[in-house]
C-alpha cells in the first residue's frame, strides 16, 4: 500500500505533466487552423474544417470555357490564405495567360499541365457554385463536393475563435 506522500507526489507529478501537454493540445486547434466555409457573402458559417500546417488544401473545377480540370493550391499563413499554385491544361478565360500575372513566381510544364507558380494572399475567396463545374474542396484524403450545400456562392476563409 502506498503513503499519502506517495499518492501526493504521483498527483502531482500527472498535473505537472498535463500542464506540459495542455499548450500542444491547444496549439494544434487554433481558429487559423480551421477553414470555414460561409454562405455567399454572409458570415454564415456552413462547415468547418481542420487544416494540418503542412497539408493546405486544393479548390478544384471544371473550367466553364475550356471545360478541362483546374486545381487551385492553398496554404494557411499567419498572414491570411495564400494561393500557391495553379494548375490547369488549356488556356481560358480568366486563367493566368504571361509570365509576371498577378503574384506568378514560375512557370514549369508538368505532366502535360501547366504550373503557375505563385503567392496571392487573401482574406476571404468567393466562388461561384454550380453542380456541373464539379467545385470541389480538397483536404487532405478528404473531398467535399461544393455543390453539396445548395447555394450559388461560398465565401471560404480561415475561421473566427468560437465564442465560449
Amino acid at each position: 500500500m502506498r503513503s499519502n506522500s506517495s499518492l501526493l507526489n504521483l498527483s502531482r507529478l500527472a498535473l505537472l505533466a498535463g500542464l506540459v501537454l495542455l499548450p500542444i493540445s491547444v496549439k494544434s486547434d487554433t481558429a487559423s487552423d480551421r477553414l470555414c466555409l460561409f454562405e455567399g457573402y454572409t458570415e454564415t458559417e456552413l462547415a468547418r474544417y481542420f487544416i494540418a500546417s503542412s497539408d493546405g488544401f486544393s479548390l478544384s473545377f471544371v473550367h466553364s470555357v475550356s471545360l478541362t480540370p483546374v486545381v487551385d493550391h492553398y496554404e494557411i499563413r499567419p498572414t491570411g490564405i495564400h494561393q500557391t499554385a495553379e494548375v490547369f491544361e488549356a488556356h481560358g478565360a480568366g486563367l493566368p495567360s504571361f509570365a509576371g500575372d498577378v503574384g506568378e513566381t514560375g512557370w514549369r510544364m508538368e505532366n502535360e499541365k501547366f504550373v503557375l507558380e505563385m503567392d496571392r494572399q487573401f482574406q476571404r475567396i468567393q466562388l461561384r457554385i454550380q453542380r456541373d463545374y464539379l467545385n470541389t474542396l480538397h483536404i487532405a484524403d478528404q473531398k467535399i463536393i461544393l455543390a453539396d450545400f445548395n447555394t450559388s456562392s461560398i465565401g471560404v476563409g480561415i475561421c473566427k475563435k468560437q465564442r465560449d
